[in-house]
Order: structure tokens, then C-alpha cells, then sequence
């Protein structure tokens, strides 16, 4: 019975993990954004703020989506297994 409630908690753990993945993504966003807006050959170019922005937002909003939906998945599933237990 033990085995079934752990294996219960690997959907949040896994948008847990997620979240946390998206979240150092984000943090690189910079570092990142220059490497995609480079071009091989040149010897210099600029990046926008803009896409510095995209690489640095966007994934830390993922990011931070994926971190509540593992609070709300795990607390669902926590609630659920309590009432099971008390009947």
C-alpha cells in the first residue's frame, strides 16, 4: 500500500522538476539569446532586448506555471489520500 501512494506523488514531482529545469533555463536567458542570435562566421552582432527578454520570461512564467501546478496537484492528491485514511 505504501508503494501506491509514493507512485500517487510522481505526477507533482515530475512538474516540480520541470519547474525547477524552466526556471534555470530562464536564468541563462541572456547567455542563451546570445548564443541563438549569433552568427557563426561574424565577427560581432547585437541582441535585441526584446529576444533577451523572450529567452529570459518566457521560461521562467513556464516555469513558475509548472511550480503551482505541482502545489495544486500535490495538495489535491494530499487531501484525497487523508480522507481515504480516516475512513
Amino acid at each position: 500500500m505504501g508503494k501506491k501512494k509514493l507512485k500517487s506523488f510522481e505526477i507533482p514531482s515530475g512538474f516540480f522538476l520541470l519547474g525547477l529545469l524552466f526556471l534555470i533555463i530562464g536564468g541563462s536567458g541572456e547567455q542563451n539569446a546570445i548564443n541563438f542570435s549569433g552568427i557563426n562566421a561574424g565577427g560581432s552582432w547585437t541582441t535585441s532586448e526584446s529576444l533577451i527578454n523572450a529567452f529570459i520570461f518566457i521560461p521562467i512564467i513556464i516555469g513558475i506555471s509548472f511550480l503551482l501546478l505541482a502545489i495544486s496537484t500535490f495538495s489535491i492528491l494530499f487531501y484525497f489520500q487523508q480522507k481515504n485514511a480516516s475512513l
